[in-house]
């Protein structure tokens, strides 16, 4: 009889080491599937987006030719706006000899004028071209002691000109030229020309407080 009992409770204490192991393994398996199903966010690809979100550019692009298109606003502190009216390229003393219908927006700035022109390229010069034509002027007119670069205006390439400080011009030692196109081939580009006779940090708020 007690032979029978000790051997009774053998066999309730292996049931009940089984039943424990077949606990544990259920809560392995479901350990490991709710660590499968976490999803994670794509680091890298959103800092991918953010980066090239980042290098787009934020300038208007020139579909109608009309005086409004050199009106600034709103204005940067510290400049005063004159007078508006049209003018033609070959007058400006920027280098170009063609007569090219543009724009102009005269400004002053502690009492000294700064100016932001538009020039409409419709003939068979583009604005890269007439650019090429202030660069050569420009390096003829100051030499070696010229100094011509390329910066960012806008999300454009523009064409910095910086004049010695020994010949600086009446109408200012700073000068930035950039063109403004849709890209496509029908459409004429626009020539954004901005100089006065201030420091150059000042040319360049005024150049991309134009949005152009």
């Amino acid at each position: 009889m007690k032979k029978a009992f000790f051997i009774l409770i053998i066999l309730i204490a292996a049931a009940f080491v089984g039943v424990s192991g077949c606990l544990d393994s259920s809560d392995n398996v479901t350990d490991n599937n709710t660590s499968n199903n976490t999803t994670e966010p794509p680091l890298n690809e959103t800092e991918s987006n953010e980066s090239n979100n980042s290098n787009q550019s934020n300038a208007t692009i020139i579909t109608n030719f009309s005086a409004s298109i050199v009106t600034v606003n709103p204005l940067p502190g510290g400049f005063t706006h004159l007078a508006t009216r049209t003018v033609n390229a070959n007058g400006e003393k920027i280098g170009i000899s063609d007569p090219v219908v543009g724009y102009r927006n005269m400004l002053t700035y502690n009492n000294s004028n700064v100016y932001l022109s538009v020039f409409k390229c419709s003939g068979e010069k583009t604005a890269d071209d007439y650019i090429s034509e202030m660069t050569a002027s420009h390096a003829s007119k100051y030499g070696g002691d010229s100094n011509i670069s390329t910066v960012q205006i806008n999300g454009h390439n523009a064409t910095r000109f910086e004049a010695t400080v020994q010949e600086t011009p009446q109408e200012g030692r700073y000068m930035l030229a950039w063109t403004n196109w849709s890209g496509d081939e029908y459409d004429d580009s626009y020539l954004v020309v901005v100089y006065g006779q201030v420091n150059y940090s000042v040319i360049e708020e005024l150049a991309t407080a134009s949005n152009l």
